[in-house]
C-alpha cells in the first residue's frame, strides 16, 4: 500500500472522520472504514425527483386478496405433493401469482396518486378560500392515509392532511400557535432522525470540519451554538475528539450554548464536560437559556468576552420545529457583533418552485410537499421496514411537526420574507460576511455518505455542500467568515 503525505487540514479531516460517530450514543457505524477518494457524484444521475409520487413503496394486501393467495398456495402445494398437472400446472400457477401481483401493484400506485391529486386540490381551495370544499376533502384524505402505513407515501399524505387541518382550523378561528413540544421530546425526535437518517451526521460532519480548519493552529477556542435542544451535545460529542488528536494538543475550549430549555443545556454542559476531562482538553460551558434573538439586546452579559487570539465559531441549525432563533434581525445583530472567525449554517432547502418558509400559501405548500416526500422517500429507502419505531418518531416529531409548523402557524394572515438558502445568503453578504470555502470538505463528507441508498453530495465549490437524495437537495451546509466592508450593513 503506498503512502502519501498529508498536510494539517487533511490531518485534522482524518482525525474528525475517526473520531466522527463512536462517542454519540453507539447507535451508527464509523466512518473511517470509507475512502476519503468515494465518489460524490449522484448514485443516480440521471433521476428526476418530481416530488408527485413516492418510490419503493410497500404493497397494501387486503384479506379478500390474502385468502385468494392462500388457496392458490395451498393448490400448488398439492400438486407438488401428488405429482399431478406436472410442470405445465405450476408454471399456469406462476402466471397467475405474477398476475395478481401486477394488480395489487397498479391498484396500490392509483391509490396513491389519487391521495397527491386530492391533495393539491385541497391545497387549491385553501388558498381561494374554499374552506367549505377543503373540509371535504381532508375528511376523505383522512380515511385513505395513515402516519402508521407501509408506504411512505400513505405516511407522507398522513402528516399533509394534519396540517392541512391546522391551517383551516386556523382560518375558522384565529391564528395557529402550537405549544412548544418539551425538551426531551424533542431531543428524542431528533436523536431518533440522527440515527435513522445520515443527513444530520453528514451536516454535522461538514460544519466541525470547517471549524477544525477555522481552529488551525489557535490555542485558544469558542464554539457559540445558537440552538443546542435539538440535537443536545452531539455535535460537540465528535469535535472534541478530533481537536484532542490535533498535533501539538489541543486548545482551550469554550462552547456557549442558547436554548430554552435550561434543562437541556445543563445535560449536554455535563456530557461535553465529562468527555473533555476524559480527553485532556480544557473546557468550559456557558448556558444561555435563551433565544439569540432574546439575547441580543444585553449579548455582553450573555456571552463571554472574547480572549485575545481566540478563534471564534458560529454554529446554526435553522429547522422548523419551532421558532428557535426569535427575531431574525435581532439574531443576526448578535453574529455580527460576535465577529466570527467562522460561521457554519445548515439549512432545509424547501426553495423549489414557489418559495419556502413563507410567502404564498400555495407557493409554500408546493415546495414543502417537493422537500418533505423527497425526506420520507429517502427515511423508507434507509428503513423499509414499515414497523420501525426510530423511523415513525423520526417522521412524527421531526418532519411532521415541520411539516405542521410550515403550513399551519400563522394561518391566513402569514406574510413576510420567507427562510430559504438565497434570502440568508443575501443577508449575511449584505451584512458584511463573505463565503469561507474549504477545499476537499465535500469529499470528506461523500466518504462517509452511505452507497447504495441514493444519498448524494454536491460540492459549490464556493464553501457550500448540498446534501440531497437522489438529485433532490434537502440540506444545505455553508461556511461563512467575518470580513466587514465600507458597505456592509451596520
Amino acid at each position: 500500500m503506498s503512502t502519501r503525505r498529508v498536510g494539517p487540514d487533511m490531518q485534522d479531516s482524518l482525525s474528525l472522520m475517526q473520531f466522527h460517530d463512536p462517542y454519540l450514543y453507539g447507535g451508527s457505524t464509523s466512518s473511517t472504514n470509507l475512502p476519503l477518494s468515494h465518489s460524490f457524484l449522484p448514485h443516480h444521475q440521471d433521476f428526476v425527483h418530481t416530488g408527485d409520487r413516492c418510490h419503493g413503496k410497500d404493497v397494501f394486501v387486503d384479506q379478500a386478496s390474502a385468502e385468494v393467495s392462500s388457496e392458490q398456495d395451498l393448490e400448488l402445494s398439492k400438486e407438488v405433493v401428488s405429482g399431478g398437472g406436472g410442470d405445465g400446472a405450476v408454471e399456469e400457477q406462476s402466471n397467475g401469482a405474477a398476475a395478481t401481483t401486477a394488480i395489487r401493484g397498479g391498484e396500490e400506485e392509483a391509490h396513491g396518486v389519487r391521495m397527491i391529486a386530492l391533495l393539491m386540490e385541497c391545497a387549491v381551495a385553501v388558498s381561494v378560500g374554499n374552506l367549505a370544499d377543503a373540509n371535504g376533502m381532508l375528511l376523505e384524505l383522512s380515511q385513505m392515509c395513515s402516519p402508521y402505513a407501509p408506504s411512505c407515501g400513505d405516511r407522507l399524505v398522513a402528516y399533509f392532511t394534519r396540517a392541512m387541518a391546522a391551517r383551516l382550523m386556523s382560518s375558522w378561528v384565529g391564528v395557529c400557535a402550537p405549544l412548544a413540544p418539551p425538551c426531551a421530546a424533542v431531543h428524542a425526535a431528533f436523536r431518533a432522525f440522527y440515527n435513522v437518517s445520515p443527513l444530520s451526521r453528514l451536516a454535522h460532519l461538514a460544519c466541525n470540519q470547517a471549524i477544525l480548519e477555522a481552529f488551525h493552529g489557535r490555542r485558544l477556542a469558542h464554539v457559540v451554538d445558537l440552538d443546542v435542544v435539538p440535537g443536545g451535545a452531539m455535535q460537540w460529542l465528535s469535535l472534541l475528539p478530533a481537536l484532542a488528536a490535533r498535533p501539538g494538543g489541543p486548545p482551550a475550549l469554550r462552547v456557549t450554548g442558547f436554548g430554552t430549555s435550561a434543562t437541556a443545556l445543563r445535560d449536554a454542559g455535563s456530557q461535553l464536560a465529562a468527555l473533555a476531562s476524559k480527553l485532556g482538553v480544557p473546557f468550559e460551558f456557558y448556558a444561555v437559556a435563551r433565544r439569540p434573538g432574546d439575547a441580543a439586546a444585553d449579548v455582553t452579559a450573555a456571552v463571554p468576552g472574547r480572549r485575545p487570539g481566540e478563534a471564534l465559531a458560529v454554529h446554526w441549525l435553522r429547522h422548523a420545529m419551532y421558532d428557535a432563533a426569535g427575531d431574525d434581525a435581532a439574531t443576526m445583530r448578535l453574529v455580527r457583533w460576535l465577529e466570527p472567525t467562522v460561521v457554519t449554517l445548515v439549512e432545509p432547502e424547501r426553495g423549489g418552485v414557489g418559495g419556502g418558509g413563507g410567502g404564498h400559501f400555495l407557493g409554500r405548500f408546493v415546495s414543502a410537499l417537493h422537500h418533505y416526500s423527497a425526506l420520507f422517500d429517502s427515511l423508507g429507502a434507509s428503513r423499509p421496514d414499515g414497523e420501525d419505531a426510530s423511523r415513525h418518531l423520526a417522521e412524527h416529531g421531526v418532519l411532521g411537526r415541520e411539516i405542521g409548523n410550515v403550513l399551519a402557524v400563522g394561518g391566513p394572515t402569514r406574510s413576510g420574507r420567507d427562510d430559504r438558502f438565497g434570502c440568508w445568503q443575501a443577508e449575511l453578504a449584505r451584512h458584511g460576511f463573505l463565503r469561507a470555502g474549504g477545499a476537499g470538505r465535500a469529499q470528506l463528507v461523500a466518504g462517509a455518505c452511505p452507497a447504495g441508498l441514493g444519498y448524494t453530495v454536491a460540492d459549490d465549490h464556493d464553501g457550500t455542500v448540498r446534501l440531497g437524495w437522489k438529485g433532490t437537495p434537502l440540506y444545505a451546509v455553508s461556511t461563512w467568515t467575518w470580513c466587514p466592508s465600507p458597505h456592509a450593513q451596520r
